[in-house]
């Protein structure tokens, strides 16, 4: 069975699927009806996190995340990677996910505010990083953000891109950062960054040599930005001894 109908019973709508033996990297947007909900959501996905941290190598991150604030008491996100397509399915196909999450959802009604949906991302070799230390840190300060840009900036913009995570690799509270391009906008990218706090984010790597040099070389040509700042509730990012 594909992977795509064994998604049919929680609603999700698939954006974009991989290509054939590319790791394949998700974020899912779940909107359910009521806090109750989404607390047995997460309560679940952790379960199988932790099964999938111990049983399946070829999940590399199975993190359960939530609006950061306080203001959104309804919706969830899993961010999700995998070898490839097989791993996906997999996974996918196990018992607990059939039975603990697949099955929840198809027999109780009215979870969903609306349809949960998934955006892919296309992972660029060489270009992420999840480092031992988030294992250590109680909240990290989880960003995610979608910047499109003008016809053909994508081009321009990404080595820019690239000294930044170069240069995140140096910065002891940057935990975690990565670029990748959407599989179905060419004008678009994604980042994924984790930070020892909301204060070294803002005073320390925000006013680094090197992103001060990408936002004044890449803004110009920046048409959009949208940020969603997380708090981790459950499952993994770093996958080493243990999973956080």
């Amino acid at each position: 069975m594909h992977f795509l109908s064994l998604l049919v019973p929680l609603g999700l709508s698939i954006q974009h699927v991989s290509a054939a033996g590319a790791p394949v990297f998700y974020l899912k947007l779940f909107p359910t009806s009521s806090t109750v909900f989404r607390d047995e959501l997460i309560s679940r996905m952790d379960n199988i996190s932790r099964w999938s941290c111990t049983n399946e190598p070829g999940v590399t991150k199975h993190a359960l995340v939530i609006p950061r604030g306080g203001g959104d008491n309804l919706t969830a996100y899993s961010i999700e990677q995998y070898d490839d397509d097989e791993a996906l399915n997999k996974h996918l196909a196990a018992d607990i996910v059939s039975t603990s999450l697949l099955k929840w959802s198809q027999d109780t009604p009215n979870i969903w505010a609306h349809n949960p949906t998934v955006q892919n991302f296309t992972v660029i070799s060489g270009q992420s990083f999840v480092k031992p230390e988030f294992a250590k840190v109680a909240d990290p300060y989880i960003v995610v953000e979608a910047l499109t840009y003008m016809e053909g900036g994508v081009h321009h913009v990404i080595d820019h891109w690239e000294e930044e995570v170069d240069a995140s690799r140096n910065e002891s509270g940057t935990l975690a950062f990565g670029i990748y391009t959407d599989p179905g906008n060419k004008d678009k990218l994604w980042t994924l960054a984790a930070y020892e706090s909301e204060d070294y984010l803002k005073n320390t790597h925000n006013k680094s040599p090197t992103a001060r040099e990408l936002e004044e070389h890449t803004s110009g040509m920046r048409t959009s930005m949208q940020r969603i700042l997380l708090q981790k509730k459950g499952g993994f990012l770093y996958k080493g001894l243990t999973c956080a």
